[in-house]
């Protein structure tokens, strides 16, 4: 649909038609209109079209119009739509047209070859870039028009948007001399530069003497040499020795400032940097980091770890001292700190106290458990209490405290909460700010004030304070500095999950319950196992708690394998080929002594006592008679084999009677009854 005076929407006679209308009441129509006898419908004419103004129609044909021609749309957005994509599609073929003008010059390759500074594909890069730079200024306002743009802006953005794409592009088609142009006002000042200087204008100023290792590749290879030595040369007497090497070498020489920044491009200072400073250090400073998601919620992985507690305390020889550890366990979603131990050295017994910390504080056990490589982390009883804890648990790579959520949390509440204690002795040993550093003053007037400072438990009375107010701390601070939203602990045991599930009592007694490496055989006093010095003594106890006659009766020789927590040996699991079978309990000892009796000890020693007789000569003698009972009387039929059953005292003694008699040659050995189902005498 057209368009008259730019805001006046017209129809022609044939789109009245295609929806419909009559032609001849159309023609009847504007004629009439033309001699002045009706007036329905607008109207102009441009040569021989005539064009009906849109609003003037009926609504009933407006109504058809939006049908039939525009896609059931007003006509206004309708036209509009065909403006844009009649614009686009005019744009994209100038754009095209864009491209075919840009050319590299000859002589710009020749000299850029001929300096020696780029390989041949940089010296294409250069030059191309060179050509789209030229041609923006050739480009004003008339030959932009002419060439079918509204403004030389839109043909320099248009220029720019190919320029950027050839950037990006892999492999990259052109380069300028700095960083990536990012927007059309850098590009249009390059091109300046470019027309007041030439293709010089592209050469970095820092390249001087040396570019690249392609420039010359015994000098590159000098300057790295130099750089990497593991005594660390400063950059000064890196210019030095290698100026001196290049008078030697008919070398021209280079500035100490251009020497730091040829060594210091990423490329090549990944090149010295693991030389000159290890590769755990390297590794820390210049390898890409994986950006990381939080954990989505609490438990979904613990980060635990040991450092040293970083407050002096006065101990019991009056000597001042800092030498407690910690062990931190801290929840990776919240930032809350859940369990803690302290000691004075990192051991596997130091890890599952932390450990049970955590569990017996707020009865959640973790997903996944992530740790470094330690000796304390890594013993067999601690990785076994791993399992029982954990779907998943590995170590961290070693030496990369970056991958360990536990890293930061403890640093920054050692900065942030224990340095409000005046006894703090600042951050470790490499840290370099001055903030994060004790003050000398303060603590050498600790140390001629010993008093001030607090004896071993108040110091561990200390810690667990800072850990309450690190967990009692929210989210964010406001503008006054207070903490704001909900603390960490807050939101450790508040949020709710799918795969967060509390513990019972049974569940976290067990949780610390570790497999032994050997099995153990049950004997007459149950299983013997020596706990930190002590013989622990577990038997499987009867239904009425007394003795463990019923499980040694069948299990008596029998070997297990044992899981036990050593630091509460209560009870232990047993298992058999991987099955578990029933859990022993610490037998229960009795005084030796009546003085030491104590209520109830009297009888059940008494019931104990019966037990054994019961369980003891009378059982064995039982059995042994059900035994023979079942060998007293045989019954075989014609074709069910033999069978065997029990059978009365009067018939037992008959038959051994029977037998008596057989021995002393006074008869077959066989019962009348035996006889008459054996058919025999007749």
């Amino acid at each position: 649909m057209p368009t008259y005076n730019d805001n006046i929407l017209c129809t022609t006679r044939d789109e009245l038609v295609a929806c419909g209308i009559s032609a001849s009441y159309i023609n009847r129509a504007l004629a009439g209109q033309r001699k002045g006898e009706v007036y329905c419908w607008e109207h102009h004419k441009q040569g021989k079209q005539v064009y009906i103004h849109y609003h003037s129609l009926k609504e009933k044909y407006q109504v058809l119009i939006k049908a039939v021609h525009c896609n059931k749309l007003e006509p206004e957005i309708y036209l509009k739509q065909e403006q844009v994509e009649k614009a686009t599609a005019v744009f994209e073929n100038l754009a095209d047209q864009v491209s075919l003008l840009v050319s590299s010059n000859p002589e710009e390759i020749k000299y850029l070859t001929e300096t020696k500074l780029y390989t041949p594909s940089e010296v294409h890069q250069l030059a191309r870039a060179a050509a789209w730079l030229r041609l923006i200024n050739e480009y004003d306002v008339k030959k932009a028009r002419k060439l079918g743009f509204k403004s030389v802006n839109d043909f320099r953005s248009e220029v720019f948007k190919r320029c950027l794409n050839e950037q990006t592009s892999s492999p990259a088609l052109i380069r300028f001399k700095k960083t990536l142009i990012t927007n059309v006002r850098t590009l249009v000042k390059n091109a300046v530069e470019y027309k007041n200087n030439g293709i010089t204008s592209l050469i970095h100023g820092g390249v001087g003497n040396v570019n690249r290792e392609k420039t010359d590749t015994v000098m590159h290879a000098k300057l790295v040499k130099l750089a990497s030595e593991p005594v660390k040369y400063s950059w000064e007497d890196v210019a030095m020795m290698y100026n001196d090497w290049a008078l030697a070498n008919a070398k021209p020489q280079i500035t100490t400032s251009t020497v730091k920044s040829y060594l210091n491009t990423p490329k090549i200072k990944k090149v010295w940097f693991y030389a000159r400073h290890g590769k755990h250090a390297a590794d820390n400073e210049i390898q890409s980091l994986i950006n990381r998601k939080t954990p989505s919620f609490p438990d979904a992985l613990w980060s635990i770890d040991g450092t040293s507690m970083q407050l002096y305390y006065v101990g019991v020889d009056g000597k001042i001292k800092s030498d407690l550890y910690v062990y931190f366990i801290t929840d990776a979603c919240t930032s809350a700190i859940i369990g803690i131990s302290i000691a004075f050295a990192e051991t596997s017994g130091m890890v599952t106290e932390a450990l049970r910390n955590a569990v017996d504080t707020y009865k959640y056990k973790p997903y996944q458990l992530q740790y470094d490589n330690s000796s304390a982390n890594v013993s067999v009883a601690v990785k076994n209490l791993m399992s029982n804890m954990s779907r998943v648990h590995f170590p961290c790579e070693p030496y990369k405290g970056r991958s360990k959520y536990v890293e930061s949390i403890i640093g920054h509440f050692q900065q942030r909460v224990l340095r409000h204690y005046s006894n703090f002795k600042g951050g470790n040993i490499d840290v370099k700010s001055l903030n994060s550093q004790a003050n000398p003053e303060l603590l050498a007037w600790l140390r001629k004030n010993p008093e001030a400072l607090p004896d071993r438990n108040g110091v561990i009375e200390m810690l667990h304070d800072a850990v309450a107010k690190w967990n009692a701390r929210g989210e964010k601070r406001d503008s006054f500095g207070r903490f704001v939203g909900q603390s960490k602990i807050e939101r450790y045991t508040t949020i709710q999950h799918e795969q967060r599930a509390e513990l019972n009592y049974f569940d976290r007694i067990s949780m610390f319950m570790v497999e032994q490496r050997l099995p153990y055989p049950y004997g007459t006093n149950g299983i013997v196992i020596d706990v930190k010095g002590e013989e622990h003594h577990f038997i499987v106890p009867d239904s009425d708690n007394v003795g463990d006659f019923m499980f040694a009766n069948d299990n008596l020789g029998e070997k297990f394998k044992v899981k036990i927590d050593r630091d509460n040996p209560d009870m232990i699991a047993l298992y058999r080929d991987g099955i578990f079978i029933d859990f022993a309990y610490n037998k229960e000892r009795y005084a030796a002594c009546v003085a030491d009796s104590q209520p109830g000890e009297t009888a059940r020693r008494v019931q104990f006592k019966q037990k054994q007789v019961e369980w003891g000569e009378e059982y064995s003698k039982r059995e042994l008679e059900k035994q023979m009972i079942k060998l007293g009387e045989m019954q075989a039929t014609g074709t069910e084999g033999f069978g065997w059953y029990d059978t009365s005292k009067y018939n037992q003694n008959r038959r051994e009677a029977a037998l008596e008699d057989a021995q002393n040659g006074m008869g077959d050995g066989l019962t009348d009854k035996q006889r008459r189902i054996l058919r025999i005498g007749k």
